[in-house]
């Protein structure tokens, strides 16, 4: 699967939990602004542990760190505040939530 088909399917779960109306293109930006140099636990590529499939294409699932993640930057290059979690509204959970 190829980055763009990728982001189809990652801007579709984003604003299925967040309601960004983020378009793919949004969600490519952000991953290639955010991801691509990222280093894993291990110093190994960030991309190639968590967004590759064995293929070496891009898997469609993300995992809820990443979701968060991908969304927060589509906040940020918006210009808008990062989306806030469970905790900054009084909870205990620490997924981040809708609007």
């Amino acid at each position: 699967m190829t980055l763009e088909e990728a982001a189809a399917h990652w801007a579709a779960e984003i604003n299925g939990w967040y309601g960004l109306n983020t378009s793919t293109e949004e969600v490519v930006d952000a991953f290639n602004n955010s991801y691509l140099d990222a280093k894993a636990y291990d110093g190994t590529s960030y991309v190639d542990m968590f967004f590759r499939d064995e293929t070496g294409g891009y898997t469609k699932w993300l995992d809820t760190a990443d979701r968060e993640g991908l969304a927060d930057c589509i906040e940020a290059a918006r210009g808008k505040d990062l989306l806030p979690t469970y905790t900054d509204l009084g909870g205990n959970l620490l997924n981040k939530v809708r609007r």
